[in-house]
């Protein structure tokens, strides 16, 4: 059986009653994966949900060019995919660790029968799917005529408030998130990608400092909205 704090830490596992947690144990298994393991691949047949314990994954798609498009990345305590009741069951993304991650695994029939006897399990997982569906539709917004640089200053500051460190006047994205990584998210080329940042450099709103990148949350805020 699993410890009690991985099912603690699992965002819509919180305020559960002590036999769902209980139940939730069970049921449940781990696997921990290195970096750039593929947990499972677009249309492939899916049969477990999956939970992060630790470290991070991306959730991506690939299109017809071959080129990646990050939808997500996806921290501790997140959901990783959707609970389905379609028997075919096929994953319609990618999922990628990003950093080296333990994952929670469930098998899905199991997982609803959890559900089931826990109206409040169900609802906190519903709660959980229309935050992420929000934040689908802020990036379909953002990607339909806007200028790179104002779509970049919105992705940096979604990002920084998911993986932030405040240190001041500046906030440190304190995930590995490279040049060419942020181009895959924005679905553009990297030179592309490049030219937008450095507008935020003269903006005085990023800076770059050991591969790491510092950003000014509000100025960010402030630029993609004017």
């Amino acid at each position: 059986m699993i410890k009690s704090s991985y099912i603690d830490n699992i965002n819509i596992f919180k305020n559960l009653k002590d036999e769902t947690k209980e139940e939730l144990k069970k049921y449940s298994n781990t696997i921990k994966l290195e970096k750039n393991e593929v947990l499972f691949e677009e249309k492939e047949k899916i049969n477990n949900i999956y939970f992060v314990i630790d470290g991070k994954v991306s959730i991506f798609k690939i299109n017809e060019n071959g080129d990646r498009k990050v939808i997500f990345i996806l921290n501790e305590g997140e959901m990783i995919n959707e609970i389905t009741t379609d028997k075919k069951r096929e994953s319609s993304v990618f999922c990628e660790v990003f950093e080296n991650a333990t994952i929670l695994k469930y098998n899905i029939d199991d997982f609803i029968k959890v559900m089931e006897k826990d109206f409040y399990l169900t609802k906190n997982i519903i709660n959980y799917m229309e935050r992420r569906n929000r934040r689908l539709y802020r990036q379909l917004k953002n990607s339909i005529s806007i200028k790179m640089d104002k779509k970049l200053a919105a992705k940096l500051y979604r990002i920084s408030k998911e993986f932030g460190t405040n240190k001041g006047v500046w906030t440190l994205i304190d995930v590995n998130i490279s040049i060419t990584y942020l181009s895959d998210m924005l679905g553009c080329k990297r030179e592309t990608l490049s030219r937008a940042m450095k507008t935020l450099q003269n903006e005085g709103l990023v800076k770059l400092e050991n591969k790491k990148i510092f950003v000014k949350e509000k100025g960010l805020s402030e630029y993609f909205k004017k």
